[in-house]
């Protein structure tokens, strides 16, 4: 299955995105949009699947450098 993943990230400190998935996102996956680095707090199910692809929302945070 495909994810269709869009993505909002905490604090407005990026504009977020959407991206494909291989594999469904989890709490406290990491993911880089840009040159950034977040961590996923949620993952909503948008709609049922459909075919092949499945729709999400995801809820990010910003990390910091480590």
């Amino acid at each position: 299955m495909i994810y269709k993943v869009s993505f909002v990230v905490q604090g407005g400190t990026h504009p977020g995105g959407i991206q494909n998935f291989d594999k469904r996102p989890e709490i406290g996956d990491r993911l880089e949009l840009g040159k950034n680095t977040f961590e996923i707090i949620e993952v909503l199910e948008i709609i049922p699947p459909r075919g092949e692809f499945g729709y999400l929302h995801a809820t990010c945070k910003p990390l910091e450098a480590e």
